[in-house]
């Protein structure tokens, strides 16, 4: 499924929407989350002590977006075979919830 079709499938949920008023629904809840995973990039104290993940949103039923952190670890080029250093970075997580692994 695309954009235009999940567009598409909003209307229909909708019931008597425009295709116009189904776009901005789903640009509001794409902003909310980018949103939501921003600030908890920016974060650092974490919500659990234990995890490396700080939890951005989570949507129960469906699944939690979450900001882990990734440590600087050394690798190696493939081209050459020299040893490089690969800084750390952070990356986005999701994990399905129940209600959407359910449907499976």
């Amino acid at each position: 499924m695309n954009k235009s079709e999940l567009v598409a499938e909003i209307q229909n949920n909708l019931g008597g929407s425009s295709k116009a008023e189904a776009e901005k629904a789903l640009a509001a809840v794409l902003d909310s989350i980018k949103t939501a995973v921003k600030k908890a990039g920016k974060e650092v104290k974490l919500r659990d002590k234990d995890s490396k993940d700080a939890v951005a949103i989570q949507l129960v039923g469906f699944g939690t977006f979450s900001v882990g952190k990734r440590a600087a670890r050394s690798g190696i080029n493939p081209l050459t075979k020299a040893p490089l250093k690969i800084k750390a970075s952070k990356n986005i997580k999701f994990k399905a919830g129940a209600g959407l692994k359910g449907l499976l």
